[in-house]
């Protein structure tokens, strides 16, 4: 059996069984990974805390004989606490995950892309007017990182169609911040 540790950010997850969840992490070296968490929806779970959406954490993984590995240590390493109480704030936070998400091949490692992740989410509980305007640079910035666009190229039209359009599934968290206004 194989094992790794690394650091990774949680981007999606959802629950399997009774007790288990499935989390999608995308990661300092190996990129876009999906685990499987066995026992965390068990109330007396300790690492149940540390897999909530948005977490920075740094794990440890085992390889087993199915398609999926399955998660053993997670230690928390950031929460981002100060700005997931503020709904517009989460979901500024969710366009982004949701875009890396869908444009990014699992264990296809681009440590660009988890530094540019990284920055900006520790960066929105700062967010100020021009938020609109970050998230945008922010989108551009993983487009070229991934080769979907090219940095000297000025943006025209709705970023969020050319992501649709490249992902070719549609996107949801934009949808739900135009509700909120």
């Amino acid at each position: 059996m194989r094992s790794y540790t690394d650091e990774g950010i949680v981007i999606k997850r959802h629950n399997f069984g009774e007790a288990d969840k499935i989390i999608t992490l995308y990661t300092k070296s190996l990129g876009k990974i999906t685990l499987m968490a066995r026992g965390v929806r068990k109330l007396i779970s300790k690492r149940a805390g540390s897999l909530d959406l948005f977490n920075q954490i740094k794990f440890h993984a085992v390889s087993g004989r199915g398609e999926m590995d399955t998660l053993t240590e997670v230690c928390l390493l950031t929460n981002y606490s100060a700005w997931k109480k503020h709904l517009g704030r989460v979901n500024i936070a969710y366009q982004l995950c949701e875009l890396v998400d869908k444009l990014t091949a699992d264990r296809q490692s681009h440590p660009e892309i988890y530094s540019i992740l990284s920055l900006f989410l520790s960066q929105i509980s700062s967010l100020g007017a021009d938020w609109e305007l970050k998230i945008e640079n922010c989108k551009l910035k993983i487009l070229t990182e991934l080769g979907y666009w090219h940095e000297d190229k000025k943006h025209m039209g709705n970023l969020d169609d050319l992501i649709e359009s490249l992902s070719e599934r549609p996107l949801h968290a934009h949808k739900i911040l135009i509700r909120l206004r």
